[in-house]
């Protein structure tokens, strides 16, 4: 019975001591926090500093929208363009948004020729997208759009090597 006690004790210790450490670990998503107006002011910041360049990623955008005739609108150059705040709102408002590798902008829609800010994502540094970079065929050697490897080892149109 005792001998019982001790293992279910020191079981239970373990599983406590797994739990604590995995709360200790920060999955935390990085925030940036956007202001515009009131007067004729936009601004990107990550811990008080302006933004230059990111990390490619998921973001928590907080936004302080200071005045009804100004808007926050987040774009990647030649792609995807999002409006975190309309012209008539006026508040603080929080989004969550994945950014891709590429130059982006912020900017007050209405008032875009003078109020705006650039920066620039790198790509994700994770071990995962590590291995993704390196390895070009797809993992199975199966040709993919824009692969000139396709793992079979067969000369291209073009290519005078002879194969691999």
């Amino acid at each position: 019975m005792t001998r019982t006690l001790m293992t279910m004790l020191a079981v239970v210790t373990g599983a406590l001591v797994l739990v604590a450490s995995g709360l200790g670990r920060s999955n935390a998503v990085p925030a940036l926090r956007g202001t515009v107006g009131p007067g004729f002011t936009i601004n990107l910041t990550k811990r008080g500093k302006k933004v230059k360049n990111l990390k490619g990623g998921t973001y928590r955008f907080a936004i302080s929208d200071r005045s009804a005739a100004h808007n926050f609108v987040l774009e990647r150059e030649r792609g995807v363009e999002k409006r975190l705040t309309t012209v008539a709102f006026s508040g603080t408002k929080t989004v969550t948004l994945k950014l891709t590798r590429g130059s982006w902008k912020f900017y007050c829609e209405p008032h875009q020729s003078m109020m705006f800010g650039r920066f620039t994502v790198r790509g994700a540094t994770t071990a995962a997208a590590a291995a993704a970079r390196s390895d070009d065929r797809g993992g199975h050697g199966e040709v993919e759009p824009g692969d000139d490897k396709g793992g079979h080892g067969e000369p291209e149109p073009g290519d005078d090597r002879g194969g691999r």
